[in-house]
């Protein structure tokens, strides 16, 4: 073999092999690509499943921002408008107790007037139980309260703070004003299902104090007739 042919075939060989490696390199980008695509896709719909909706405190999924609910009543009917993103876990826990019917036959156990309707608790359903107003889930989650959002002085949010009360400051909360439907507790941290609707007045020193999920849309006038004892037929989640 002359030395010419000799270059040339070493050459052709080392071609051979620049090519292999580019092969090499072209699979191995390609294949970068793929999984940089894939989890391009992965993120966007992970997010896009966090905006949708979250786990709730139950360990339901829940997606929809606003969740209407009718109440009934032998004085007819108080429509609301339950509202996740001033407290997501008041209202999947409200939700997830109307559609296991745990407020089914339960009363207005306290009515003060122009001020609240309270009802939620399990043993208004005997009238004639002593301990009305302490019964519960059985078990107690936390408050969900932005009290900067609502215009709470300092000086009272410290005093909340020193007392307890732990907030979330990235909330934006409801304000307690008529028409709001409210967690009743007995100290922060505590709520469970008692809940009470504003009836005549703003009460603007509940704010930093009790958790607002929602609002009356229609059936105010209802509200506003409600007497103790008279019995929640049923809670109705409509979306």
């Amino acid at each position: 073999m002359g030395k010419i042919q000799k270059i040339r075939e070493e050459k052709k060989i080392q071609e051979q092999i620049d090519n292999e490696l580019q092969k090499k390199k072209n699979k191995k980008a390609v294949i970068i690509a793929g999984i940089v695509i894939v989890v391009i896709i992965g993120t966007v719909f992970g997010i896009s499943y966090l905006l949708k909706g979250k786990t709730n405190i139950m360990g339901n999924e829940a997606t929809n921002t606003t969740i209407k609910v009718t109440i009934e009543t032998a004085r007819g009917n108080i429509e609301l408008e339950l509202n996740r993103e001033a407290a997501p876990n008041t209202v999947d826990n409200f939700v997830k107790l109307s559609e296991e019917g745990f407020y089914d036959g339960t009363r207005f156990h306290r009515v003060v007037e122009d001020f609240v309707i309270q009802g939620g608790d399990p043993l208004s359903k005997d009238p004639n139980a002593e301990n009305v107003g302490s019964g519960g889930p059985g078990y107690t989650f936390k408050d969900e309260i932005n009290p900067r959002s609502l215009g709470v002085d300092e000086s009272v949010i410290a005093q909340l703070e020193a007392a307890g009360y732990t907030f979330n400051y990235l909330l934006k909360s409801i304000p307690n004003n008529v028409g709001a439907i409210s967690m009743a507790n007995s100290g922060p941290n505590t709520n469970g299902s008692q809940f009470f609707i504003i009836t005549t007045k703003d009460q603007p020193y509940l704010n930093g104090k009790h958790t607002v999920f929602g609002n009356v849309i229609s059936g105010m006038e209802v509200v506003q007739k409600v007497e103790q004892g008279d019995i929640i037929n049923k809670i109705t989640i409509n979306d």
